[in-house]
């Protein structure tokens, strides 16, 4: 007899890095991290010998803002599941 492996019964456990609290504390850290980000685009574009080097904290901008913007859609699409 098999099990059913997914009862209709039953909540389906989140694993810990995938729990709200988690979640808020990546939020909260990439926004950090993007606001840091900025902060070295503006000084990167200010000094011409670190115009070359901009691509970074552009990169890190992007991929931060991203993060946080993944991450509340999923918060956002659990809590109205809920």
């Amino acid at each position: 007899m098999q099990l059913d492996q997914n009862p209709f019964f039953r909540k389906t456990i989140t694993p810990w890095y995938d729990s709200n609290f988690a979640c808020w504390v990546l939020i909260c850290s990439m926004v950090l991290v993007f606001c840091f980000a900025v902060s070295g685009v503006i000084v990167a574009g200010d000094d011409p010998k670190l115009v070359r080097h901009i691509w970074f904290p552009l990169m890190l901008t992007g991929l931060s803002g991203f993060l946080v913007i993944k991450v509340y859609v999923r918060l956002n699409i659990r809590s109205n599941n809920e």
